[in-house]
């Protein structure tokens, strides 16, 4: 009785240690859906701000930089970066309309082949807006 309880506890070890291993090579493999340059279009009211962002994996981590088209800011280091093959969401500090203070910046896309929907926000003013991205060429 006890060998066999043994053997029943050996065996779902070496299941759960599959499940696990399997589950992190594949998410591994799909850091390729976001990996390289984004061109984001963000839709706030009537106007829309353009922002490149460009992602890279480092020794087996996302990072990335984000800059605005017209230069108010540029290469800055976005952070918190989650990614599970269909959501990535990250933040990032820069200046902010109406009055150029620093805020952090959340973003939450839904990832596709080519392009992200979703949302940016900016906690501290309450403001949501949709926004758009396309891998760049």
């Amino acid at each position: 009785m006890r060998k066999s309880y043994s053997l029943f506890v050996f065996a779902a070890a070496v299941l759960t240690l599959s499940f696990v291993a399997s589950a992190m090579a594949q998410e591994k493999a799909d850091t390729a859906k976001v990996v390289g340059a984004w061109k984001i279009e963000v839709y706030a009211g009537d106007q829309t701000y353009y922002l490149n962002l460009v992602v890279i994996e480092d020794n087996g981590q996302l990072a990335g930089k984000i800059s605005e088209s017209m230069g108010s800011f540029t290469d800055v280091v976005i952070s918190d970066i989650f990614y599970d093959s269909v959501s990535f969401r990250f933040n990032f500090i820069s200046p902010t309309p109406p009055d150029g203070l620093s805020r952090t910046i959340k973003a939450e896309f839904k990832v596709g082949a080519d392009t992200m929907g979703g949302v940016i926000s900016v906690p501290d003013l309450d403001i949501t807006t949709d926004a758009k991205a396309t891998r760049a060429s």
